[in-house]
């Protein structure tokens, strides 16, 4: 009896302290990402010859839905979260010019991000912005042709961001921001290879170090 009362207490007055604020806010981001796979020179692929630069380079818009607080004295901190997105790198060799690497990663990432606010102008405000994170990426692909396969492997990766934008405020409780960020995923690589190669060994695996550069339209809705 006791610890229902508490509880009834409790729930009474979060409620209460949420009625009285508007300090929370939610938020959906569309963002323009570029994202870039690095240090794909890394991976195993023992007597391959020269490594031979292919397609390290994706761009995607991707939707982000955000749940923030807004302290009032121009700092505001969020949890963010980006739905996943496919991608697709490739990279070759000398000694096999037709066989080509088809690296294929998916991410998502989960991110608490604070910003601070510099009002310039009536409604309008300039902000910089960092982020912590974590990031989930698949990866997975093919070498030559569809049916050689590297085996899946999923990495979970520390991700950080930095950033700036600005921010305009048409009516109240509603902000558009519009801001740009670099973003480090972090390094991912596939399982080893699990067709056959010259060899007749597992010593091969596709190997990257995400990045992205992106720059994003964002809404505001404070309650």
């Amino acid at each position: 009896m006791k610890q229902s009362f508490l509880l009834i207490n409790i729930l009474f007055f979060s409620s209460t302290a949420f009625a009285l604020t508007d300090n929370y806010y939610a938020a959906v981001k569309l963002a323009y990402s570029s994202q870039k796979a690095n240090n794909m020179d890394t991976s195993l692929r023992p007597g391959i010859g020269q490594f031979i630069e292919g397609e390290d380079k994706k761009d995607k818009i991707t939707p982000v839905l955000a749940l923030g607080y807004d302290y009032k004295n121009n700092w505001r901190t969020e949890a963010e979260f980006s739905f996943e997105k496919a991608y697709e790198y490739t990279s070759g060799s000398t000694n096999f010019p037709t066989s080509f690497n088809h690296h294929k990663v998916k991410t998502q990432s989960l991110f608490l991000n604070a910003y601070r606010d510099f009002d310039v102008y009536r409604n309008v405000s300039l902000f910089g912005s960092l982020g912590i994170g974590v990031a989930k990426i698949k990866s997975s692909g093919w070498q030559g042709v569809e049916n050689r396969l590297y085996s899946s492997n999923t990495d979970t990766q520390l991700a950080y961001s930095v950033g700036a934008g600005m921010s305009y405020k048409p009516m109240n409780k509603l902000n558009v921001d519009l801001g740009y960020r670099y973003i480090d995923l972090g390094k991912v690589e596939s399982g080893l290879n699990k067709f056959t190669n010259v060899r007749g060994l597992q010593d091969e695996q596709m190997k990257a170090h995400l990045e992205k550069n992106e720059f994003y339209l964002g809404i505001r809705y404070g309650f």
